[in-house]
């Protein structure tokens, strides 16, 4: 797992594996880890060009995008998160 503790911008996220408590994992296209950025329940996100979410297990769960990526940019400092179908 690599935390993310400055503001990025993630290419080429093959899904998202989110939790109600506000922690978002991105699986990176040919990375074995995840990208993890630990946020709080109220913080702001905006996920779009959604193909499915499916539960994970208990209160995780997968956001898969339209395309073949997401591109995601995080700004760490005010705690909003942007991804968009990247195709």
């Amino acid at each position: 797992m690599n935390r993310i503790t400055q503001t990025t911008r993630l290419d080429r996220v093959e899904h998202i594996l989110g939790s109600g408590t506000g922690t978002l994992d991105f699986a990176i296209e040919g990375q074995t880890a995840y990208h993890t950025w630990e946020g709080e329940e109220d913080d702001n996100w905006d996920v779009q060009g959604i193909d499915s979410i499916k539960n994970a297990d208990e209160d995780r769960f997968l956001i898969y995008p339209e395309g073949e990526y997401f591109m995601c940019e995080i700004d760490v400092d005010r705690g909003v998160v942007r991804c968009r179908c990247d195709e």
